[in-house]
């Protein structure tokens, strides 16, 4: 019975991921997912309370699929660890590559309802497991001296492979996901050589990259946004806040000198966290502060 359903859970989620791929996750109901499964639309709630979970799902469904094909490779008793890795992330390549249509058009939604169109912790959590093993693999290639290195060689893989899933996107690339893999793993090579040969104090230590994968940089839009922008809304949402009038105007006082602040050339950035504790007085605005804050940490 377990496996049954089971068995249905995986024909919702790969029939949601062509219909999203096909028209967009905000342009399909569960009434046609439903239907294109062959069931009823309560069957379906049965198994996904709403369409957000059923997106979280289909993405932790990806990234299992990652997984599992990562730990086939794992299995090959005749390759050793760097022939391995070279064989994951070409892997992973080609997941990307069979996903390719379902993830455009999933970022079209997200560009054109300006929200991430999943919970993001749901990702974040999910790479971070990823971090982990991308950093005991590097050790087992390049021996415990590399160590200290493993956030410098992560943070290069990642970016380079976040390069090529971007090239997988061009139409008639003329490199193959092989090409890449072997391309990738020479330049880790080089740059592990090269750390371990200058025994340089690394410049980005393990620690920072664990509580960057744990916290940032987050897909839900709001870091990117200007920090005018972010006043312009908590001003908003201070006119219809329930608070003490005294509180009020001296919170729209901090939010005016703020505004003036970010608009001279080199803000000072004492000033802006003075203002932001003021504006903390006021219950209602403590989700701005905290994304404002965040942006005004960018400052000097």
């Amino acid at each position: 019975m377990a496996d049954k359903a089971t068995d249905r859970r995986k024909l919702i989620l790969r029939t949601a991921m062509q219909l999203f791929a096909a028209k967009g996750a905000s342009a399909t109901s569960m009434q046609e997912i439903a239907e294109l499964c062959g069931m009823s639309k309560g069957s379906l709630y049965l198994h996904f309370k709403s369409k957000e979970e059923l997106e979280q799902s289909i993405y932790n469904y990806c990234y299992q699929m990652l997984e599992d094909r990562l730990a086939q490779v794992e299995q090959q008793k005749d390759s050793s660890p760097r022939d391995k890795l070279r064989i994951q992330i070409r892997v992973l390549l080609e997941q990307v590559l069979e996903l390719r249509e379902f993830l455009m058009m999933q970022l079209r939604d997200w560009l054109g309802s300006g929200k991430m169109p999943v919970e993001p912790g749901c990702v974040r959590e999910n790479n971070l497991r990823l971090l982990h093993w991308g950093g005991a693999k590097l050790e087992i290639i390049y021996g415990a001296g590399i160590k200290p290195y493993i956030g410098e060689l992560l943070f290069i893989l990642n970016g380079m492979l976040g390069s090529y899933i971007r090239l997988l996107f061009m139409p008639n690339l003329p490199v193959s996901t092989e090409q890449m893999a072997k391309h990738l793993l020479t330049m880790l090579d080089e740059s592990a050589a090269f750390m371990l040969r200058s025994k340089a104090a690394p410049l980005i230590p393990l620690s920072f990259l664990e509580a960057w994968g744990q916290h940032g940089p987050r897909l839900d839009a709001q870091p990117n946004r200007h920090p005018l922008f972010v006043i312009r809304q908590m001003k908003d949402e201070l006119n219809v806040a329930d608070a003490d009038p005294e509180l009020r105007e001296e919170a729209a006082e901090s939010l005016r000198i703020l505004e003036n602040e970010l608009i001279e050339l080199q803000p000072r950035k004492a000033l802006l966290l003075g203002m932001l504790r003021n504006l903390r007085t006021i219950p209602a605005l403590e989700e701005r502060c905290n994304e404002l804050e965040t942006l005004i940490r960018l400052y000097r």
